[in-house]
């Protein structure tokens, strides 16, 4: 399946099963839902809930498949944290690694060299071709003051001078918003909200995880947590042709609009360097993410009819990005699949320097044992385009289908010993725990069960394993481009911490002491599968 069609429907499904299982806390979202999904709210909830039975007769039947589970007896030598986040210190020496830039590319060559030293064989960079959108200059400017914003990626530029329209709010871009007013030649504002997962509920009350691992007991029924990559209103994946009717972005150019200030409505700091979305869709119209304080007076101004200056300078290029990856032979051609994506939109510590840290963690390890000790191939890659729409992952599938083909397990890492934060004074600030992360696991008994008995070995802190396909057709993960090509078995471990997609995904969000910890777990998975017939 094609990413461009994919991608939009995972980004869909994820928004609207979160906003479901919050049992409609915002009416306005969940009446969009119900049109777009064409049933009452009662009837999609009844739809989400018949998934239940399923899971809980695949858990019994994993538990019973733990104890007959093939072990790995050899000794697997895994780094120390030391040398994890050594690997993430190389990976965020640049301030960001967007792909198809010269920042990117040294972290692909980086990775490259590591693999080989590790003493991979066939180490390759695939390229793959993209268009290289980068932003020089922007501000806005409302009555001779400034202030601040950051570019929305892939939106139109505008010449030196920027535009100067009165400003209009719309709300959250509702078709009553938009009647209400003329948005022609104007600066629209409009508020984006995030959906809020109730994962306590989901885990806690629904029982909709597999396994759940939470050895400091900090979930409850009632944790729940903003999914800000999720923007309810401009989520993505849609051009003029095809967008749906409350996307805020595609309606403001529709109606003549001449530019578009989105406001932050839900991040929980005062950040507005938001990434997103990054489905790799030109979009013609220039537009600027504002923080939800700063938002507060741009709401203010904008219902005044205040005039502004908005200016987004940059440039388009043609480029390519890289799937870097190789191979560590076993004793058959079965193969276990470990990858994630080096691509970051800022330093990118969590996101994915952690993630490809745990890639290479492994890679370091099983590339000390024997050729004769590895039942099964490992291949290891880390792809590019991430912030590309996944276009890394789904071009390596096709490309190497012959791999694919052999794959038993495809294990995903990303967003790996990210530190839970919270909103204080406008800030992030630590909670003292690590941020809930999620494997998106296969329906197949045996794949619940490795993850059961990796569980049960190594406790892992805060994690939940959950139906691959819960919040749409493919895991929504770097993983979903392998599993809709090539249908592989998945386990996609992946975080959510709220900087991921801001330029405050830096070092310090990083709980060094749990990156072997973590190593540890992901070597339990693959040892299941190594010594599996």
């Amino acid at each position: 399946m094609k990413a461009e069609i994919i991608w939009p429907l995972v980004a869909t499904a994820v928004s609207f099963s979160f906003v479901v299982i919050a049992m409609g806390d915002d009416p306005d979202e969940s009446d969009h839902l119900e049109r777009k999904f064409k049933k009452s709210k009662a009837a999609i909830l009844v739809d989400m809930f018949k998934r239940m039975p399923s899971i809980w007769f695949l858990k019994r039947k994993a538990k019973k498949l733990v104890a007959s589970l093939p072990g790995y007896k050899k000794f697997v030598p895994l780094p120390d944290s030391n040398i994890i986040y050594s690997w993430i210190e190389s990976l965020c020496s640049t301030p960001h690694r967007r792909p198809g830039t010269a920042e990117n590319r040294q972290a692909e060559n980086w990775i490259a060299d590591r693999f080989r030293e590790f003493g991979l064989e066939n180490v390759k960079m695939d390229p793959v071709e993209m268009t290289v959108w980068e932003a020089k200059r922007w501000s806005l400017t409302v009555r001779g003051k400034k202030i601040d914003s950051f570019f929305v990626v892939n939106t139109g530029f505008t010449d030196p001078e920027g535009v100067t329209a009165p400003l209009v709010y719309v709300g959250t871009g509702k078709a009553g918003d938009f009647s209400k007013v003329d948005v022609t030649g104007k600066i629209v504002v409009a508020d984006v909200p995030f959906p809020e997962m109730p994962y306590g509920r989901l885990f806690k009350t629904f029982r909709m995880a597999y396994a759940v691992s939470d050895p400091e007991g900090h979930i409850t029924k009632s944790s729940k947590q903003y999914l800000n990559f999720v923007r309810m209103n401009f989520i993505g994946g849609a051009t003029a042709k095809d967008a749906p009717k409350n996307d805020v972005y595609w309606q403001a150019h529709r109606r003549g609009a001449k530019a578009i200030c989105l406001i932050l409505r839900d991040q929980p700091s005062d950040s507005n360097s938001h990434y997103g979305p990054y489905d790799a869709i030109m979009k013609p119209m220039p537009a600027l993410w504002i923080g939800k304080y700063d938002g507060e007076e741009l709401r203010r101004l904008a219902t005044e009819g205040a005039k502004a200056d908005l200016v987004l300078e940059g440039s388009t290029r043609p480029g390519v990005m890289h799937n870097v990856w190789g191979v560590l032979p076993g004793q058959s051609e079965e193969v276990i699949l470990v990858t994630s994506h080096h691509d970051s939109p800022f330093q990118g510590a969590i996101e994915d320097a952690t993630g490809t840290a745990q890639v290479l963690a492994q890679a370091y390890a099983w590339a000390k044992v024997p050729k004769e000790q590895r039942p099964k191939t490992l291949v290891f890659v880390v792809d590019g385009g991430h912030f590309y729409g996944s276009k890394g992952a789904f071009e390596f599938a096709r490309k190497h289908m012959d791999i694919m083909k052999r794959t038993k397990i495809l294990i995903t890492l990303e967003h790996l010993a990210a530190k839970e934060t919270e909103e204080r004074n406008r800030k992030y600030a630590e909670t003292g725990r690590l941020a809930l992360t999620i494997m998106f696991t296969s329906s197949d008994p045996v794949v619940i069960a490795t993850v059961m008995k990796a569980f049960e070995k190594t406790s892992p802190k805060i994690v939940a394993s959950v139906p691959a396909d819960l919040f749409g057709p493919v895991p929504t993960s770097d993983a979903a481009g392998y599993v809709a090509e090539a249908g592989v078995p998945v386990i996609s471990w992946i975080g959510c911490p709220y900087c991921l997609l801001d330029e405050y995904d830096t070092l310090d969000k990083i709980e060094k002491t749990e990156l072997a910890p973590i190593s540890g777990t992901v070597a339990e998975l693959i040892k299941t599968y190594m010594a599996m017939k």
